[in-house]
């Protein structure tokens, strides 16, 4: 993605180098420079004030930045001013990623009912998703974690089985780390802890071949809470510092 910034610098293609920086803002934000991501984020904004392009684009990844970094009422401004963008748009697809990005926000704060009705709209289509890539589908393990929460297990085992089955069938990283953690959530819940630390170990392998410190983070966060109630009191205060150092 550098690589192809530098070839619209040299080429002047102002206009893509909008859309190219609010990638790179999410490559940045995925591999935890959040710092870094914050920069581009706002080069994209003013990328889109200035040449012209998506406002909502722009927006969108803000959001998504905010939301990550705990910036909560900056998140919930730029999300809410991409939804309204989107629906003056017409465009259901615009709409997407604010979304995802706010029902990511309320599980972080553990509010599960919340999060479920910001996500209903991406729930509703699930159905007819292009596969579970993360760009389509970075709602899932959310919606899995306040289905859980909240005691809806059985809505929850079409969205993990998703997971599971195109990350094994893909070979992706994401879906498999990702969907690992939401079965082991998913056999907690059901009472199976000695199967959901297993499952927790699984999805941390996954991670090393996966470089996004936030996601691994929270998958030590969980691990860390099974270790406890298997009375590990050691090992599960290694690992949640080291969750909450990552965080």
């Amino acid at each position: 993605m550098a690589a192809v910034r530098d070839r619209c610098v040299e080429r002047g293609a102002e206009n893509d180098m909008m859309a190219v920086t609010g990638y790179c803002t999410l490559i940045e934000m995925w591999r935890g420079n959040f710092a870094e991501a914050a920069v581009l984020a706002d080069d994209t904004m003013e990328r889109a004030e200035q040449v012209g392009g998506s406002r909502t684009i722009a927006l969108t990844v803000r959001a998504a930045v905010a939301a990550y970094a705990g910036r909560e009422q900056q998140a919930r401004t730029d999300a809410a001013a991409a939804l309204a963008l989107a629906r003056e748009c017409s465009s259901p697809r615009l709409a997407e990623w604010p979304t995802m990005s706010l029902g990511f926000l309320e599980v972080s704060l553990g509010n599960y009912t919340q999060a479920l009705t910001n996500l209903e709209p991406m729930l509703d289509v699930f159905d007819s998703l292009p596969g579970s890539e993360i760009m389509t589908a970075a709602f899932i393990p959310d919606a899995v974690e306040a289905m859980v929460g909240l005691g809806r297990h059985a809505d929850a085992v079409p969205l993990i089985e998703e997971l599971e089955q195109n990350g094994a069938r893909l070979g992706r990283s994401w879906m498999l780390a990702v969907g690992a953690r939401c079965r082991s959530m998913w056999l907690a819940a059901t009472g199976d802890i000695a199967a959901a630390a297993r499952m927790a170990e699984h999805a941390m392998t996954e991670h090393d071949r996966l470089p996004m410190p936030f996601e691994r983070a929270r998958t030590q966060l969980l691990s860390g809470q099974l270790q406890r109630r298997q009375r590990q009191k050691e090992t599960a205060a290694a690992t949640l510092r080291d969750a909450l150092e990552a965080f």
